[in-house]
């Protein structure tokens, strides 16, 4: 066969083949147009309780149109995910259609620790974020309270206002995601702010309690709490004491 011939052959099928994608996606596009959304599907990602289903309808029924009934192609996802993504306890939102439905998938915002000071009490996730609290999440988190340096107003939410702020809460999470990783958070019932800025551990058994003073060199004053309980408390009588300071570089110091 010669080369023309099959160039033009070639060309004929690649015409073909243009052709018939161009038919299919036309005829997508039209099936799409004329498709209405018939029912909204939502999922969730996680296992939190923060934010229900009905809870999420009632969010978009406030600022979206009703969506069942609407052409598919009409409805605008982006402005779905602007709403719910506002909600303090959604972390992100994701919407898409398929054939007639509109689905949307949630992860919600997932705290490391419930703060309280002598007004209100708030979470708080793992990148310092501040919202309020919602409903019951199904698990326990840390608590921190007493004199903490935030000052942001019932109902705040987002990073601390203030640069004092955003450098303590970095530090006291840094001191609970390594209570996490060496199993320290089961052992303890709180962590108290003093007026004096000084952290006060408070463990779930005994009368002992730890005063860390600020948020740092925590490998090492957990050390000591271990060491006090492999050797001071093994040596006095039952309850002995009830203040442990480990503020002090290399001193453990006991008070009734």
């Amino acid at each position: 066969m010669k080369k023309a011939v099959r160039y033009l052959l070639f060309a004929l099928s690649l015409a073909l083949f243009l052709c018939v994608t161009a038919l299919v996606l036309t005829a997508a596009r039209e099936r799409r147009h004329l498709t209405t959304c018939k029912k909204v599907e939502i999922s969730f990602k996680d296992t939190l309780n923060f934010v229900s289903e009905d809870d999420v309808r009632g969010y978009l029924k406030k600022e979206c149109p009703v969506f069942t009934g609407m052409r598919v192609d009409s409805i605008k996802l982006h402005e779905i995910e602007k709403v719910l993504d506002s909600r303090s306890a959604i972390l992100s939102s994701q919407a898409w259609t398929s054939d007639s439905v509109l689905h949307i998938s949630i992860v919600q915002r997932e705290p490391v620790a419930r703060m309280e000071t002598a007004d209100h009490a708030f979470y708080i996730d793992d990148r310092g974020f501040i919202f309020p609290i919602q409903g019951d999440c199904g698990k326990a988190f840390p608590i921190v309270k007493g004199y903490l340096p935030l000052h942001e107003p019932v109902g705040y939410k987002g990073q601390p206002a203030t640069e004092e702020g955003r450098l303590w809460t970095g530090s006291v999470l840094s001191m609970l995601e390594w209570m996490r990783k060496n199993k320290w958070d089961r052992k303890v019932e709180m962590i108290k702010v003093e007026a004096n800025g000084d952290l006060v551990v408070v463990p779930l058994e005994g009368r002992e309690r730890f005063i860390l003073g600020k948020p740092e060199a925590i490998p090492e004053k957990f050390t000591k709490i271990n060491e006090y309980y492999r050797k001071i408390k093994p040596s006095v009588e039952e309850d002995l004491y009830t203040s442990v300071n480990l503020k002090y570089k290399g001193q453990i110091i006991c008070r009734k």
